[in-house]
């Protein structure tokens, strides 16, 4: 009789590659090979994506429109004015995005509001 330990045909436990595009189905996630893409923002991390799709859809209020942005072309690049707030706010402009808080954000105006809401939560009791 021959031993077989450490061998098998049974099929991994699961395939992260197939979970991956089925919770992409199922909240309407797009990807660009680069970004994730959902409700108009995009995403270094699938899960950051998953995250808003769950939250938008715990809304009953809120319309989810789903769906993967479109991509935008070129790049808004800051003016001096600009500057000025990201720079009261924390807000780093960098490779083409806003930054703040470990986040990437293309549009000025998410930065801000994530930012000036991150403020009002630290300065309430």
């Amino acid at each position: 009789m021959s031993n077989t330990h450490g061998t098998t045909t049974d099929p991994p436990l699961h395939d992260d590659a197939n979970d991956e595009r089925a919770m992409m189905a199922e909240y309407s996630i797009g990807h660009d090979g680069l970004r994730y893409a959902y409700n108009g923002y995009r995403y270094d991390r699938l899960a950051d994506a998953v995250g808003y799709a769950k939250l938008m859809r715990s809304r009953p209020s809120m319309h989810d429109s789903g769906g993967p942005s479109t991509r935008r072309e070129g790049i808004d690049v800051p003016t001096d004015a600009d500057r000025e707030l990201m720079t009261s706010l924390a807000i780093r402009f960098e490779a083409g995005a806003f930054r703040f808080e470990g986040f990437r954000y293309d549009r000025l105006s998410d930065a801000v509001n994530y930012a000036t809401l991150s403020a009002r939560r630290q300065d309430s009791p």
